[in-house]
């Protein structure tokens, strides 16, 4: 192992140390609090907000295999949804490349460049659709979060959108195949698919931060006027936990992001609670569907060679 890269497994670590051990100094300095909390449990409100995990997560994957159609990327859909559900637990490994490689194997036979931007656009879509959730979220909740949060929002998808103009986006993406030698792509998604990708991650989006909305509200009642800017707030620091590098599945950044701003308006032994919650209920459900379609691709494998 080289110098640099065991000193870059060292920073990782070290990073990863100190988000953990906030977080934890974080939940353990309200301990007393959370245990002396009247919590209001109505168990259906958690089942709804469980489900609708369950339901986004395939959303999700839909729009992955469509984005990979547009690519030219043509797979079987059990064996894509085993491929894009097996690389999110690539998201545990600290530096995040695992799940680039399961998503190249899912694709063997087909240009692994290809698998990369698609993933990288995902990525970039995902990335303006929470910029425009948040842009929405404080405009329909002014008072809440800070005015230049909105401006913030606006300038990130601006970038975002010009970032994924098709023009722009093949010579960045070639410019980055050029530095490590490799032949330029050619391929990239049409502007109105990408358009229609975003909008498709902003319902996304949206389902996910009522599904929080809605595990808040199984522990204790939680205003509807602060559903926008809840899922605005969840959705960035999701792709925040998911872009550093050093956290298996942004674990301790999404949870201090949203430990930090979330109550300002929400009883913080209620944000404690529901931030633990989903993240448990979010890894079970990543789990519980790997299992269903790895079985599946079995099975489908087998009726294939009978």
């Amino acid at each position: 192992m080289s110098i640099v890269k065991l000193k870059s497994n060292w920073y990782s670590r070290i990073l990863l140390i100190i988000v953990l051990l906030a977080v934890t100094w974080m939940v353990w300095k309200n301990i007393s609090e959370i245990s002396s909390y009247d919590f209001e449990l109505k168990y259906e409100y958690f089942i709804a907000g469980s489900i609708l995990i369950i339901i986004n997560y395939l959303y999700c994957f839909l729009i992955w295999h469509r984005l990979t159609i547009s690519m030219g990327l043509h797979v079987p859909m059990i064996r894509a949804a085993r491929g894009w559900f097996l690389s999110y637990l690539g998201k545990y490994v600290p530096g995040k490349i695992t799940l680039l490689l399961v998503r190249m194997d899912a694709y063997r036979g087909f240009s692994k460049k290809k698998v990369a931007v698609a993933t990288m656009v995902e990525y970039i879509i995902a990335l303006t659709a929470s910029c425009l959730v948040l842009l929405i979220s404080v405009s329909f909740s002014p008072g809440i979060v800070p005015g230049y949060v909105r401006w913030i929002a606006a300038a990130g998808a601006t970038v975002m959108l010009t970032v994924l103009y098709p023009p722009f986006l093949r010579t960045l993406v070639n410019m980055g195949f050029r530095l490590i030698k490799q032949t330029p792509l050619l391929e990239v998604p049409k502007f109105r698919n990408i358009l229609s990708f975003i909008g498709a991650y902003i319902i996304a989006f949206l389902l996910s931060g009522l599904a929080l909305f809605l595990i808040f509200n199984s522990l204790s009642p939680v205003s509807f006027r602060y559903y926008l800017i809840i899922t605005g707030i969840y959705s960035i620091a999701g792709l925040i936990g998911l872009a550093a590098f050093f956290a298996p599945s942004g674990i301790g950044v999404r949870e201090g992001v949203l430990f930090l701003i979330l109550p300002a308006f929400i009883a913080k032994p209620t944000v404690i609670v529901g931030v633990i919650a989903i993240r448990l209920v979010t890894t079970a459900v990543e789990l519980f569907l790997v299992a269903v379609f790895v079985i599946a691709q079995k099975i489908f494998s087998n009726k294939r060679l009978k």
